[in-house]
Order: C-alpha cells, then sequence, then structure tokens
C-alpha cells in the first residue's frame, strides 16, 4: 500500500472525484486530519510556491446548499416515481454544469410534487372513506335517521362496540346505568349498541362506558339519515375517489414516461453528485486548490498516473506504508473465484494485518473438507448446491451462496466416497468408506486430519511472527517454533505410545519438551538478550514468572483439547448416517409407501436444514478456536475504496 497525497485546482475537484469513485482504487482518509499531523508534505519548488502559501489557509469542505437542496429533490423524485439513483451512466452532469440545468430539474420536481401531493390527500380520504363504512356498517339496520338523535334536547347518545366479556359486566350493572341500551347489530370485534343518556349524566354515564371498554363508533356531522342512506352516499364518494386517485396516478405515469430519459438523467446525476458530496467530506480546501489524501495499491499507482495526466498543475505525491507513521495500512484482499466468497468467514473474526498472511485460502480449503466429511451425502449435498446458486442469483448474495455452493460440493464429493445419496447408504457404491460400518477408522481418521490442520496452523502463526517482526512470539511463543516443537515432541511420543513403536528416543523427546517449555516460560528475558535490551525483565519479574507457569499449563491443556477436539469431524460423519437411519425406521414403521415417503422426505429436509446448521457452526468453531486462535489476530482494517455503491 502507498499513501497518495493530491493538490489541485480546486475548479476540477468534483470530476477528479467521480474518476477516483469509478476507479474504486482509492481508500480515502481524512486530509485535514493529515495536514494537522504534519503527515501531508510536499517539495516547495517553484511551481509549488502557490500552493505552499495556500497550505496555511485550509478548512475542510463545507456542504454546498445549493447542491444539497438539488439532491433532496432528487430522493423524493426517486421516491414517488419509483425509479432508483443508478450509477450505470457516468457521463452525467456533475458540480456546477448540475446548478445551471437545476431549473429543468425544478420543473420535474414542482410538477411532480404536486400530483404527489394530491395522491396523498386522495389516498388519505379513500382510508377515512373506508374506516367510516367498516364501522357504520355494524349499524345499518338502524332505522332512525341521526340527525333524530342529535337533535334531542336534554339527552346524549353514543354507538359503540362491547365484547363478550364486557357484555356480562353491562348485563350486571344495569340497574346501576340510567340510561336506555339498545343492541343494533354484531361485528368481528363484538356486539354493537346504542346508548341514550340524559344529558346531566354525561361525565357518569362516559365513566362507566371507559370502564367497559366502550369502543366508539363516530358518524361525522356533515352526514344525514338513517346508517343505510350514508352507507349509499359512502359508497358513491368511495367509487368516485378511487376514480379520482387512478387518474391522478395515470397523469404521474404520463410525466414519467414522457421524461423518462431526462428524469433518468437527472437522477443519475444526482445519484453520482451525492456520492461526490460524501467524499469531498474526506477532503479539504484553500481558497484555490483541494486537498485528497488516501490510501491506494502499489500496483496500482501506474494506472492512477495515466488517471490523473490529463489535470493540468496537479500536483501528486505517494508514501509508502513505512512513511506513514500515524496510520495503520489497509488490507486489501486478493483471492480467486474459488476462495472469495470464504472473505466474509474471515472478516467475521476479523480483518487481516497488512504485514498478516490471509487466511482466506487455508480456511476455505479447511472449512471445505470439514464440512464435507461431517456432512458427506450426493443428493443432499447437491441441494445446498442449488440452495447456493439461488440465492446468489434471486437475492444477489454472492458470499452467502457462493459458500452455500462450494461446501455443497464438496458435500457431493464426500457423499461418493461414502456411498451416501438422500441418506441412503446403498443406493451408490462407497468410493472410499461407509462411516457407520467403521466407527473407529473414521474417529481416527479425524483426529488425524485435525493434526495436519494444526501443523500448518502452527506454520502459518510461525511466518506471520516473523511478518510482525515479533521474535519473542516467532521463537518463544506458545504458537512460535518452542510451541511447534513442544507438540510436535509430545506427538511423537503419544503416537509411539500408541503404535508401540519407537518413533524418537524418549530421552531426546524429554529434552526437546524441557528446553521448549524452559523457552516459553523465559521468552521475554531471551528476546531481549537478543536483541540487546536491557533490562531483560519488566517492573513484575514475579508476576512474569507466574504467569509464565499458568501459560504452560494453559499450553498443554490446549494441544490435547485442540487435537481431541477434531474428533467432532468424524463423531458427526456418523451421526449424519445415524440420523437418517432413524428416519428410516420411522418409515417402515408407518406401513404404508404413501406415509413412508412422506417420512424420508421430512427427514432428509430437517438432517438437510438442521443438521446442515449444526455442521456449518460446528466447522466455524473448528476454524475460530482451534485453528486462528494459533496463528491468526485479524486485527487489521479493511480497504474500502470510495466508489458510486457506498
Amino acid at each position: 500500500m502507498s499513501m497518495m497525497n493530491i493538490i489541485g485546482d480546486i475548479s476540477y475537484v468534483d470530476n477528479l472525484t467521480r474518476d477516483l469513485l469509478l476507479s474504486e482504487k482509492v481508500n480515502l482518509v481524512n486530509a485535514l486530519s493529515q495536514i494537522e499531523e504534519n503527515s501531508f508534505v510536499f517539495n516547495i519548488k517553484d511551481e509549488n510556491l502557490e500552493k505552499a502559501i495556500d497550505f496555511n489557509y485550509i478548512s475542510g469542505f463545507s456542504k454546498d446548499i445549493g447542491n444539497n437542496d438539488l439532491l433532496k429533490k432528487g430522493e423524493e423524485l426517486s421516491r414517488i416515481l419509483g425509479m432508483k439513483y443508478s450509477s450505470n451512466n457516468t457521463k452525467e452532469l456533475i458540480g456546477q454544469d448540475l446548478k445551471i440545468h437545476s431549473d429543468k430539474i425544478n420543473e420535474i420536481y414542482n410538477e411532480v410534487i404536486s400530483i404527489d401531493k394530491k395522491t396523498e390527500k386522495l389516498k388519505a380520504e379513500i382510508i377515512e372513506t373506508d374506516n367510516l363504512i367498516n364501522s357504520l356498517s355494524s349499524i345499518k339496520n338502524f332505522s332512525i335517521p341521526i340527525e333524530s338523535l342529535r337533535d334531542l334536547e336534554y339527552f346524549n347518545y353514543n354507538f359503540g362496540v362491547l365484547s363478550k366479556g364486557d357484555i356480562n359486566k353491562l348485563k350486571k350493572n344495569y340497574e346501576n346505568i340510567l340510561a336506555t341500551v339498545l343492541h343494533t347489530g354484531s361485528t368481528s370485534e363484538g356486539e354493537v349498541y346504542l346508548i341514550i343518556y340524559p344529558s346531566t349524566l354525561n361525565e357518569e354515564i362516559g365513566r362507566i362506558l371507559r370502564s367497559l371498554n366502550w369502543r366508539d363508533i363516530e358518524v361525522p356531522l356533515e352526514y344525514k339519515g338513517t346508517p343505510a342512506n350514508i352507507l349509499e352516499e359512502l359508497d358513491i364518494k368511495s367509487k368516485e375517489l378511487a376514480l379520482e386517485l387512478n387518474k391522478v396516478e395515470n397523469d404521474l405515469e404520463l410525466i414519467k414516461n414522457k421524461d423518462a430519459e431526462t428524469i433518468a438523467s437527472v437522477l443519475n446525476s444526482l445519484y453520482i453528485q451525492a456520492r461526490i458530496e460524501k467524499a469531498k467530506e474526506q477532503m479539504a480546501q484553500s481558497s484555490k486548490f483541494f486537498y485528497l489524501s488516501g490510501w491506494v495499491a502499489e500496483n496500482d499507482k501506474q494506472y492512477m498516473d495515466s488517471l490523473l495526466k490529463e489535470y493540468k498543475d496537479l500536483l501528486v505525491l505517494y508514501k509508502s506504508e513505512k512513511e506513514v507513521i500515524n496510520l495503520k495500512a489497509p488490507t486489501k484482499l486478493k483471492n480467486n473465484f474459488l476462495f472469495k466468497p470464504f472473505e466474509s468467514l474471515v472478516k467475521m473474526y476479523g480483518t487481516p494485518a497488512y504485514n498478516e498472511l490471509d487466511p482466506t485460502p487455508f480456511l476455505s480449503i479447511s472449512y471445505m473438507l470439514l464440512f464435507g466429511a461431517m456432512f458427506g451425502d450426493l443428493g443432499q449435498g447437491a441441494i445446498i448446491f442449488l440452495a447456493g446458486l439461488l440465492i446468489t442469483k434471486k437475492m444477489g448474495n454472492n458470499m452467502f451462496g457462493g459458500i452455500l455452493s462450494r461446501i455443497g460440493v464438496s458435500s457431493m464429493i464426500f457423499g461418493t466416497l461414502y456411498g451416501s445419496f438422500f441418506g441412503f447408504e446403498h443406493v451408490i457404491p462407497a468410493l472410499l468408506i461407509r462411516p457407520f460400518e467403521n466407527i473407529n477408522t473414521i474417529l481416527i481418521s479425524a483426529i488425524v486430519a485435525g493434526i495436519v490442520l494444526l501443523i500448518i496452523s502452527y506454520i502459518y502463526g510461525m511466518i506471520n511472527a516473523y511478518k510482525r517482526r515479533d521474535l519473542e512470539e516467532g521463537l518463544f511463543g506458545k504458537e512460535g517454533l518452542a510451541g511447534f516443537l513442544l507438540y510436535i515432541t509430545l506427538l511423537l511420543i503419544g503416537g509411539g505410545a500408541i503404535l508401540k513403536v519407537k518413533i524418537i528416543p524418549t530421552f531426546l523427546g524429554v529434552i526437546i519438551i524441557i528446553l521448549s517449555i524452559i523457552a516459553m516460560i523465559f521468552r521475554q528475558p531471551l528476546t531481549h538478550l537478543i536483541q540487546g535490551k536491557r533490562p531483560l525483565h519488566g517492573d513484575d519479574v514475579s508476576g512474569y514468572y507466574i504467569e509464565g507457569t499458568f501459560m504452560i499449563m494453559e499450553t498443554l491443556l490446549s494441544i490435547l483439547s485442540g487435537t481431541v477436539s477434531f474428533i467432532r469431524v468424524g463423531a458427526f460423519a456418523i451421526s449424519h448416517v445415524g440420523l437418517f437411519m432413524a428416519f428410516e425406521s420411522m418409515a417402515k414403521m408407518v406401513g404404508t409407501p404413501v406415509g413412508a415417503a412422506i417420512v424420508l422426505i421430512f427427514g432428509n429436509i430437517l438432517v438437510i436444514a438442521l443438521d446442515g446448521l449444526i455442521v456449518f457452526i460446528q466447522g466455524l468453531r473448528l476454524q475460530y478456536y482451534e485453528l486462528f486462535s494459533r496463528y491468526y489476530k485479524g486485527d487489521g482494517i479493511e480497504f474500502k475504496p470510495m466508489n458510486l455503491n457506498n
């Protein structure tokens, strides 16, 4: 990575920013911070003199009020017309050119917003009318005109709905209510009643009704006649409103179709300008110049130079990541088609540091092998593979869909080796082994595979320590050379004891173990001794050695548990077969071909969904806890180039 600093004439900042957005090769950093920390430096030559003078009058980019107003209008147009912003057309108007055409933008906006307001008003009236129709439908059989009730001089009235429980409460208190209560209809929510009571008891009746959870049915004052008459009037009004809404929506569609090209151009222009304005938040400006800082990949420098050469008097400076003291260089992952989707699993744990190996290839291969070994089935693997392709195509999720399709292929390969097809063990021949018939072999093979993966992890860890120039961890750490020798020696001694073969002389093995443990305990003073540093220890010497002793115990337990942990790969391979055998037994107990088929289909669905999820999680657990913990820190910063999509 290189830090690219750019100083250029402020008149073409929008055009240059657009070109950088399209290139998708620059990870912007805050230029103002770089300047304040004296990290934005350049040679003061005659041609740079004006830039140097203006350097004293730098500030951040303020938001362009004119552009901001246009962008808000663009968002409204996009919402109303259902036309999304697009970055497909990258030659649209930007910056000052966009402002020149603001009259056309405002003309379209004013016409569209006027129709939209009518639409919203009509929709609100339709909802209000429909709600009123629903309410009055419950009293449509009430034959007295509503105005007759309104004209009562000494009495008030209320229509309302009560639930069954509240009706019982009402019946128990009839004698305590000085009112006439009439049942007028029924709804799905309860029973409808009319209550008529003296005006002087308004507050008391209101309190009683609230205690009964009474829900009022309101009849607006502008409506007269019986409920049936009002419903007829409302029905006519509802149809008229629907016709008017349809006409207004057609008018909007006509505008959209008539000016489709212009509107699309406007939206694209506004979309691009919005991204430019967002990028400028990371830049600085003076009265005449703009200042930009960003990370670019070393192999993209030539491309950037060719891209920027069309801008006159542009000053472009590069600094290597070693020269940038105040910022950590971001990491740009580069993986091929096969490994690319697994980057998301790596990032869930953390982004690789710039001076750390990308674990994606190792994780991809090992994860596919682990999943396939635990979930080996030709038919079920094919379902997972097809599900991955479907998710990628329909939902556009290339990461998750890509992972599913790849582990599905792995499952199919192992299913062929196991001779398993949709759970059935005798449909296809086993090319290698049948897990349920060779339990011990499967469990031992799982541990051996785990040992191989752990050894690779130790090697990765030592390489990463070397890249970090971490002598202490690389040579004397529990994941470094000392830990690796301890692990290998314990394996050779333990394996020899199990196989009853002397792989390594016991005396030599004990010597290596003791020296490895001593190296791990005294890792700090040994490192300082090699580097010529003094003092050899920190301030808390006793605490350091107590911690070191406990670290040795933790390392020995980690070696044992980490190795044995891979036995779960074999266990899940066996349980995967056993789970479907249980469904086969249930299918036989059903007694009918149709019933048996249903049980077997359900069994496959359950195995794919439940067992597949469990195996997916267990594979991740082995990666994160047993492998990553030995070689991967993941404390890096992801390279996020500015582009038109974020």
